[in-house]
């Protein structure tokens, strides 16, 4: 791989997961003061950030935004990813920043090399190698740490948090795999429009039924203006851009400036206190991800 091309490709994927972690950090606050229903967010911020790729596409490229539809079976995929990718982890994630925070959310997203590891061994019908078996092993008592705080008698953060901290990272894996076929043939810029407004779509009646009972004010149009822009068009195209020029698993490795950036936004400006053992938690799913881009023979990814 080119030596240019591979710094493109972590440049793409170090914004691209500054910019998701502070969206999280935004839609932390947002919630904690605005008590907007997490659905009427992802409908908004999805539908907008769709127009706004599609339109970027057709202004920069100038080419039929519609040529994607042409082919049955990227058509098909394309819906796979607006469901299965996009939309399942615009809700989840955010739904875990609503139940929890936006630094636990973060770093239990961070568990989607795990979930990639898992699809591979299935589909390969191959056990994991060691170090994918040392990963998962990270992964989990890691998470087992931030849920518990040590106290392994209860769960200290909520169910619902928890919840749906896990399936963002299966989206998160969904979103790595599903579109690289769809990126091979298609700019970015059009996966991706198409995808989160498509994925949008389901949810438009609960935006309409919404929206009379929400406050509109200036600050809540500032962070949805943030999360859509910065928070999902630039991080979503710049991550998925990057899977053009790095392996999914060493994109997976450097999204961790995701968590990192939410954890230290959170800290800082929402006066988040994490404890020592989550903190150890925390970065043994880090770590995990550090571990899968050591270099090893037949390795599954």
């Amino acid at each position: 791989m080119a030596g240019k091309g591979r710094l493109t490709g972590l440049l793409l994927v170090i914004v691209g997961s500054i910019s998701w972690g502070a969206s999280g950090t935004v839609a932390d606050y947002m919630f904690l003061t605005q008590h907007v229903p997490v659905l009427w967010v992802v409908g908004i911020r999805m539908f907008l950030a769709g127009i706004l790729l599609l339109l970027t596409y057709k202004i920069t490229v100038g080419g039929s935004i519609f040529m994607i539809w042409h082919d049955k079976s990227q058509a098909s995929l394309l819906i796979c990813f607006a469901i299965f990718g996009m939309l399942m982890s615009q809700f989840s994630y955010l739904s875990a920043v609503r139940f929890g925070n936006a630094a636990t959310a973060t770093v239990l997203q961070f568990t989607t090399p795990v979930f990639i590891i898992i699809y591979y061994s299935i589909s390969r019908r191959k056990l994991p190698v060691r170090l994918d078996v040392i990963s998962i092993i990270l992964a989990v008592v890691g998470t087992y740490l931030l849920a518990t705080k040590g106290d392994f008698g209860s769960l200290t953060i909520s169910k619902l948090g928890l919840f749906f901290g896990i399936c963002a990272g299966i989206a998160g894996a969904n979103c790595t795999l599903i579109p690289i076929k769809l990126l091979n043939k298609y700019d970015p810029r059009l996966v991706c429009g198409w995808a989160m407004l498509l994925g949008s779509l389901p949810i438009q009646p609960i935006v309409v039924i919404d929206t009379p009972q929400v406050n509109i004010n200036e600050t809540l149009i500032f962070e949805l203006i943030f999360i859509t822009t910065v928070g999902t068009m630039v991080a979503y195209l710049f991550y998925v851009a990057s899977l053009n020029y790095l392996e999914p698993a060493v994109t997976g490795t450097l999204s961790s400036f995701e968590p990192l950036t939410a954890a230290i936004l959170s800290v800082s400006f929402l006066h988040l206190k994490l404890t020592f053992v989550e903190v150890i938690g925390g970065l043994l799913i880090l770590m995990m991800a550090f571990v899968q881009a050591l270099p090893q023979k037949n390795k599954l990814e």
